[in-house]
């Protein structure tokens, strides 16, 4: 009676399976979010833009890792024992692993955005103008990330061989395992969709924002990456246009002498310096690895026995500044009094992680120590600022033989860093130099100004001087075992979990 009970329990069940309709077993998840339940009005498009500026803002990219293991490491700008410090990168390695899957995380959000605002229908004017402003955004932000990422996995300049391979170009969310399976674009066709998303970003952003909404990119930064991006493709007609847009416009100065420093402490936040920065605050709710709103920069460069405090400033760089005023402002010395865990002024102390003892000081609070603010660092990181698109115009100016004014916009920026009104003539400090020592000038002006900021890397690359500039970091190290230059260092491997799983991913050469 039991075996018959059971064959007539399987009988039935087959039957009711077999008589049932495909839509039977096709189970919809009433609680999953997808673009048909969650795009239903203009604030879910705002939420989801939160999402991606937070993309650029956390973990992996600008909050820790990437700045650490790939912007500091690779130009040696510090002394750490990671294999970017030491150029024996591999596909293998986990620090690019992790920002490739950084950036594509910010291309795969504002990806979501821009594919459902064209199906989507606002209830008003004022909402088609929030819609058009919030797709201007994640195309900026998609912009912002390609960029990063041409530079790093393009194999070769757009200048020398646009034709050389890059990085997929994704640019819809995939519905099937076949559509996430794209090859690697070439360096032209980023670049080209890079200007593309820049200049639909520019033509709808605004000039400014509202105080609440001040940390949100403007049509201004849109000039100065359009500006930035024509001069790596080496079109300096182009650069020199928006540069000028943006020198010209009255709403941006050089802060003074004595606000320079607090532009890197957290104390003159969206100065009139500022074309975009990223926005942090101290969390004592949520630390770094709870996705608090904190930066985990301060961390890990925090000076001795106030953080971890084990990504130092490479010795021959503490050199390379000499007497410059900025080495003050970059780093901390054994000497200079920073804040403990308990909140007392104490003199840094020498690292024992670099060869002369000192500490990376910008992104990192005098202060406070961070393992009082649940490790949080509030200070803003500075993406680009006017001192950046000086220097990048005084490059386009004696490429173009204007070197008097070319000479002007470097020597603007050394009087402030010397304490002198950057407009005033100053013949204690100004360069008076003309072609390649002007251009020379420009460029190590550019490593002084900008230490520590994320531009070193990508300008000796643009530059090609990467054997040149690599070599001089075998000596005064302390962490890192030799440095040998291989040609293949100009640009990072494709990851190896991509080459494994994508059946159109081909090996970076050489790799």
């Amino acid at each position: 009676m039991k075996m018959h009970k059971k064959l007539l329990l399987l009988t039935l069940t087959a039957g009711i399976m077999l008589g049932c309709s495909d839509s039977f077993l096709e189970v919809e998840n009433i609680n999953e979010l997808n673009g048909d339940n969650f795009f239903t009005d203009i604030a879910q498009f705002d939420l989801a833009l939160n999402g991606t500026y937070d993309a650029v803002k956390n973990l992996d990219l600008f909050g820790q890792t990437f700045y650490i293991q790939t912007l500091l490491a690779l130009p040696h700008e510090s002394d750490y024992w990671n294999a970017q410090n030491r150029n024996e990168v591999t596909s293998a390695d986990g620090n690019v692993y992790i920002a490739w899957r950084g950036f594509y995380r910010v291309v795969a959000r504002a990806n979501d955005i821009i594919e459902n605002a064209k199906v989507y229908s606002p209830a008003s004017a004022g909402e088609m103008n929030q819609l058009t402003q919030i797709v201007a955004q994640a195309k900026f932000l998609r912009a912002f990330a390609y960029f990063h990422m041409v530079r790093l996995w393009g194999e070769e300049s757009y200048a020398v061989d646009k034709e050389r391979l890059a990085v997929p170009l994704i640019l819809k969310v995939a519905t099937s395992r076949e559509e996430m399976m794209i090859p690697r674009a070439t360096v032209g066709e980023v670049y080209d969709q890079i200007l593309a998303d820049f200049e639909a970003a520019e033509a709808d952003l605004p000039e400014s924002w509202s105080a609440d909404n001040v940390a949100r990119v403007t049509k201004f930064a849109a000039k100065g990456f359009l500006g930035q991006v024509h001069l790596y493709m080496e079109d300096y007609a182009g650069a020199r246009t928006y540069f000028e847009e943006v020198i010209n416009n009255p709403n941006y100065e050089l802060v003074p002498a004595d606000r320079y420093d607090d532009l890197f402490q957290g104390k003159n936040e969206f100065s009139k310096e500022s074309l975009w920065e990223i926005n942090y605050t101290v969390d004592m709710a949520l630390n770094i690895w709870e996705n608090g709103l904190g930066s985990g920069i301060a961390l890990v460069i925090a000076a001795p026995e106030r953080g971890w405090s084990n990504c130092t400033p490479h010795g021959v760089n503490i050199d390379r500044f000499g007497s410059d005023p900025r080495l003050k402002v970059c780093t901390y010395a054994p000497e200079d009094l920073v804040a403990t865990v308990d909140g007392t002024m104490e003199p840094a102390g020498a690292s024992e992680f670099n060869f002369t003892g000192h500490s990376f000081r910008k992104y990192n609070p005098k202060d406070y120590c961070v393992l009082s603010t649940n490790r949080n660092s509030g200070a803003n990181y500075l993406i680009m600022r006017l001192a950046d698109v000086y220097l990048m115009y005084a490059e386009v100016l004696n490429h173009d033989g204007d070197d008097v004014t070319a000479a002007e916009y470097m020597n603007k920026i050394r009087r402030r860093a010397y304490g002198f009104d950057s407009n005033t003539p100053e013949p204690s400090v100004d360069y008076a130099v003309t072609g390649t020592q002007l251009r020379d000038s420009i460029r190590e002006e550019r490593f002084r100004e900008l230490f520590g900021e994320g531009h070193r890397w990508y300008d000796i690359v643009r530059w090609k001087i990467v054997e040149e500039e690599v070599n001089k970091y075998n000596v005064k190290r302390k962490t890192q075992g030799e440095i040998v230059y291989q040609p293949k260092d100009y640009y990072y491997p494709v990851p190896l979990q991509e080459i494994d799983t994508n059946s159109k991913m081909v090996p970076s050469t050489g790799y």
